[in-house]
């Protein structure tokens, strides 16, 4: 309490021990500075008007050395402008004398409650901070000493911890696994735990444990943790020494959610190891029977060479071995040094598609895994791939897609035939005759269009003339394509939709509708034209499509 009037200062003072308070008093703002760069306050009672300096004045500066206290403002001197003055300055209150006790009672159990919510607000922030660092932690990797490690080191760090420990539990003991400011003495005699051990009988039965001891010259505190998933314990965290004051109940309860977080982060990263060496150990017993196994050094010179790789590139291990990316052909060489410089940075490159050579001369495809070959001390000293020929892997996937577009295409035929009726409705408008057109080439394109061309693809007129066709082809029709000059030619002697009418002339607009549709997906602007049609009885109907560039499209 700050107030020049010592008689408001010893009644208030005593007033309030009474109701439980502790309460220092001074009469300048001077010695109310002192007094607060001493001591913790929560509450500071201000008299707006002191004799060595304004009280809205001393406000900037209690903020300054107690940013947390909250301020109730006295005055026997009011006034609206003083009042917003000091609101602005960010007391917590401010009351006109004379008042009651139990007015200002009232304010200071306000003050000290606003401030407890800012507290409470601020640990709770940080609790959700560390939290999430945490869950960052364990999204970075599946390497369980890796997550193990950066936990531990997380948890001390949040609760101010000197060492640390986490154990995990083998068949008959729980194992040291991961340690922190640990001595070697403490490794050697607390290397294992058994289970009778108090900490491994705690941690079975899911129960936080605290303790303290204190000799007169300090003190030590430490927290068993139990690691838990699917309420199995399957380790124990143990954090030693808290600098700065001793576990409390609150910590409790967040270490409660961090035993559980990391039990989970334990079990998956044990999953996954599992299930990794599973993997690794099938794939190795595949690829050491039918896969070719080489070895590159970053210069690409082969180092090793396995007996299924003379089996599928013809080469001997003594004509492989020492010679330059030997069944890499020319065209690939870039590739290869693009995968071979991801791969020396740590990267493995799954499966990947490419073009490889044989002895004989003959390309062959491949499916093949690059990886880092690494040395003792983690470092990448070499490149091996796996690879294998797919030939016959590549001709049966052509063939199942090829029976899967003819079996869509002769669905897609038979709805078509179903509407195609509908178009010599004489009652139908041109213009509802244009949208069903329009309706059925569009749904066509988009069930059909990715069957016959890829992304990426060339988009020469030869092979969208092509890719045209073999479209019309699969729907039924005897269509054909040549390209002269500038334009796709496309003619056909049987039209896809006939059902008795391919003498229709809708048959026609969708005919022209569809390639129109396919021709602009793959080559862009396009102008399509129509010279002959079966409607008009001239046996074939020919089309053309014209490929625009920017300037035509603009003129």
């Amino acid at each position: 309490m700050i107030d020049d009037e010592s008689g408001i200062r010893d009644i208030l003072g005593q007033l309030l021990r009474y109701h439980g308070y502790e309460v220092v008093t001074a009469g300048t703002a001077e010695e109310g500075l002192k007094a607060l760069n001493a001591s913790f306050f929560n509450v500071v009672v201000l008299d707006i008007r002191l004799p060595d300096t304004p009280g809205t004045v001393l406000l900037d500066k209690v903020e300054e050395i107690a940013p947390g206290v909250k301020v109730v403002l006295i005055t026997g001197h009011p006034s609206v402008d003083t009042a917003i003055k000091a609101l602005r300055k960010h007391s917590y209150d401010y009351i006109q004398k004379p008042f009651k006790l139990g007015q200002l009672l009232e304010s200071i159990e306000g003050a000290m409650e606003d401030q407890r919510l800012v507290v409470e607000k601020e640990r709770i922030l940080e609790q959700l901070k560390f939290l999430n660092d945490m869950a960052g932690q364990m999204d970075k990797t599946m390497d369980l000493d890796v997550v193990l490690k950066q936990l531990l080191s997380l948890n001390m760090s949040y609760f101010k911890s000197d060492s640390g420990a986490i154990y995990l539990k083998n068949e008959s003991k729980f194992v040291l696994r991961q340690h922190i400011g640990v001595t070697k003495k403490f490794i050697a005699e607390f290397g294992a735990l058994p289970l009778d051990h108090p900490i491994v009988k705690d941690a079975a039965n899911s129960r936080i444990t605290f303790a303290a001891s204190n000799n007169g010259t300090g003190g030590s505190s430490w927290a068993s943790v139990p690691l838990i998933c699917m309420d199995r314990p399957l380790g124990v965290m143990v954090l030693t020494a808290r600098s700065g004051g001793w576990f409390d109940e609150e910590d409790k309860r967040l270490l409660g959610i961090v035993g559980a977080q990391v039990g989970s982060t334990i079990y998956n990263s044990m999953l996954y190891s599992q299930a990794q060496e599973t993997r690794d150990y099938l794939e190795g017993l595949i690829q050491n029977t039918a896969d070719a196994i080489i070895t590159y050094g970053f210069d690409g010179i082969v180092r090793t060479w396995n007996e299924a790789a003379t089996k599928i590139y013809g080469y001997s291990e003594s004509e492989a071995v020492g010679q330059s990316l030997v069944n890499i052909p020319d065209e690939r060489l870039q590739e290869m040094k693009d995968i071979m410089g991801r791969v020396v940075g740590g990267e493995t490159v799954s499966n990947q598609r490419t073009v490889l050579r044989t002895k004989d001369g003959r390309s062959i495809p491949a499916a093949v895994t690059y990886s880092p070959v690494r040395n003792s001390d983690g470092a990448v000293v070499a490149v091996s791939s796996i690879s294998r020929d797919v030939t016959m892997a590549e001709s049966a996937e052509r063939e199942a897609e090829r029976c899967k577009v003819q079996e869509s295409g002769m669905k897609l035929r038979e709805v078509v035939n179903t509407l195609i009726p509908l178009l010599m409705r004489r009652s139908l408008p041109d213009e509802e005759r244009r949208k069903l057109v329009s309706m059925v080439s569009d749904k066509l394109e988009h069930a059909l269009y990715q069957d016959y061309f890829s992304e990426g693809q060339p988009t020469d007129l030869k092979k969208v003339g092509g890719g045209i066709v073999e479209m019309f082809n699969d729907l039924g029709g005897q269509f054909d394509s040549t390209v002269e000059e500038d334009r796709i030619v496309i003619t056909a002697s049987k039209c896809p939709w006939e059902n008795g009418m391919h003498h229709n002339p809708a048959n026609c607009m969708l005919t022209k509708a569809l390639i129109t549709r396919f021709a602009a997906r793959a080559l862009g602007n396009v102008r399509v034209g129509v010279s002959q049609t079966l409607a008009n009885n001239d046996g074939c109907c020919r089309v053309t499509v014209h490929r625009l560039d920017r300037s035509d499209s603009e003129g």
